[in-house]
């Protein structure tokens, strides 16, 4: 004795004699082709077993799912008379003498092409099937797939689909819902066939399509258990068909749905699945472009980052899902002033233009020389920037690679001297000032706009310190001295008046009464 599984329309015959175990899938390759886009690449996988006369059932992860008598299954076991469904495709299982070996049917070409679009859903249909349906649809599944693809834009793509709703079913209304990220359907498109927004998609038919992850078709709502409800009798919904968006993972994406109102339209079960295979395509095509709109996203939130923190560390900032809220915690920073001398008359020698695009030169090599120190961009206020080291994450070297990124913009600022020289252009000269200690950090703002910023007597130092640095100083306080004095190789001074760290020179600053240091390169 052995076994054959023969579909439910009669088009499929599969003898399952001469091999212990069968991979189905729609795969050309598979022991059990079904060329049905509701039917995974691998599907499922049989194995018969003639000592207990049983087929022994595993779904593999397929998209749609495998369905024993109706319910779905991820192992379960078949017995002669038993149904079972890949997807959309139903078979019966029936006994074969055990001489008959395994047929594996390949279909042509063009049988192939027409089995897409002929398959039953839920169960066998009365009526037979118009000899001209699976051509005509054919057509429309490959114009869908082709206009589908061809979208860079979610928005416009669930417009076409609505279209095409309306286009292939003659549907008096359509829509398209889409899970949000709580969870619940949201109704993206809902319209009439004079483009008017109707009332929302019947909850109860939205939510089980969704749910149970099984596409369903009716033509008596009101009094089908599945569906009857206080929203279908309120919209005087006839027939309705729905079909689940499933991704790659098996999730629900949302939920495909059109409906008659008029007596005498109905829908058949080739309608369902048609609808079944479109939403096939159109998951493929919104899990597609919701991807390539999270990438976009991303970029813009990493690129906006790297406006004001290294790349490595925008990467990693853009990367946290931490929700962006008012607040923040008192830490240890290094902050940085810099500010161009005499800048109003140097602006007023200059066309608006001109002094915009030598202003910008300047801030560019500024600002790259903070971030490879590892730095932090905080704003620009005129002429002058603020940087800072140790927020959001702090590090021992940070007052040393704040002082070697003040040396760095002065060397930078002399050879863009050079070239502005060479090119009639105006000489910049600035003035820095360093300090370091505890500021708020944090997001300030509303919960409309939010600015990462620092705070605190901390900034006003550094800002301080700046005011007093003249053209090409670097000026630390004496928390910053302190900081580069642990690894001073010499000292020459009288009671703390100079060291050398390195090819650094840290100097008492003699024109301020206040405890300031200067700073300057050795070589």
């Amino acid at each position: 004795m052995s076994f054959v599984l023969v579909s439910t329309t009669g088009d499929r015959r599969f003898s399952l004699a001469g091999s212990d175990v069968l991979i189905v899938g729609r795969d050309p390759a598979s022991d059990l082709p079904i060329l049905d886009p509701a039917v995974s690449r691998r599907h499922a996988e049989l194995r018969t077993d003639d000592h207990a006369r049983v087929v022994h059932v595993t779904d593999l992860g397929s998209r749609n799912g495998t369905w024993v008598n109706q319910a779905r299954a991820g192992h379960g076991v078949l017995r002669a008379g038993d149904t079972i469904a890949f997807g959309t495709v139903t078979f019966t299982l029936h006994t074969a003498p055990s001489t008959v070996m395994r047929e594996r049917i390949v279909p042509s070409p063009e049988q192939a092409l027409a089995d897409i679009a002929n398959t039953a859903f839920d169960g066998p249909t009365d009526r037979p099937p118009a000899t001209q349906r699976p051509t005509q649809r054919l057509t429309q599944l490959v114009r869908i797939a082709q206009r589908l693809g061809a979208f860079g834009d979610l928005e416009g793509l669930l417009d076409t689909i609505a279209s095409e709703l309306f286009t292939t079913f003659d549907a008096d209304r359509v829509a398209i819902l889409l899970r949000s990220p709580d969870g619940g359907l949201d109704t993206r498109i809902s319209r009439d066939r004079h483009g008017h927004i109707p009332r929302p998609v019947p909850r109860a038919i939205a939510n089980g399509v969704a749910d149970r992850q099984v596409a369903l078709r009716t033509n008596d709502a009101a009094t089908d258990e599945r569906t009857a409800g206080d929203s279908v009798l309120q919209q005087a919904v006839k027939s309705a068909l729905a079909a689940p968006l499933l991704g790659e993972q098996r999730t629900t994406l949302g939920v495909l749905y059109v409906d008659h109102l008029r007596d005498r339209a109905r829908f058949d079960d080739d309608d369902l699945a048609l609808l079944v295979a479109i939403a096939g395509i159109a998951a493929a095509a919104v899990e597609r472009e919701t991807a390539a709109a999270q990438l976009h996203r991303a970029a813009r939130v990493r690129e906006n980052f790297e406006r004001y923190f290294t790349p490595h560390l925008a990467e990693r900032i853009a990367a946290t899902t931490a929700r962006m809220e008012p607040g923040g915690t008192r830490q240890r920073v290094v902050v940085l002033f810099s500010d161009i001398r005499g800048f109003t008359a140097v602006a007023e020698s200059l066309p608006p233009m001109l002094m915009a695009r030598q202003l910008n030169e300047y801030f560019t090599m500024m600002v790259e020389c903070v971030f490879r120190h590892g730095g932090a961009l905080d704003k620009f206020i005129g002429d002058a920037l603020m940087a800072y080291w140790g927020a959001p994450e702090p590090h021992q070297t940070d007052a040393q690679c704040a002082v070697l990124a003040a040396l760095d913009m002065h060397d930078e600022l002399q050879t863009l001297n050079a070239r502005w020289l060479g090119e009639g252009r105006p000489e910049l000269h600035a003035g820095i000032g360093i300090h370091q200690g505890d500021a708020f950090v944090g997001n300030i703002g509303s919960p409309r706009r939010l600015e990462f910023t620092l705070i605190g007597d901390t900034v006003n130092v550094a800002n301080r310190l700046c005011g007093l640095a003249q053209a090409d100083d670097v000026l630390l306080s004496e928390s910053v001295a302190d900081a580069l004095a642990d690894g001073a190789t010499s000292t020459h001074r009288g009671p703390l008046r100079c060291y050398i760290r390195n090819d650094l020179r840290v100097t008492r600053h003699n024109r301020s009464a206040e405890r300031v240091w200067q700073v300057e390169r050795t070589t």
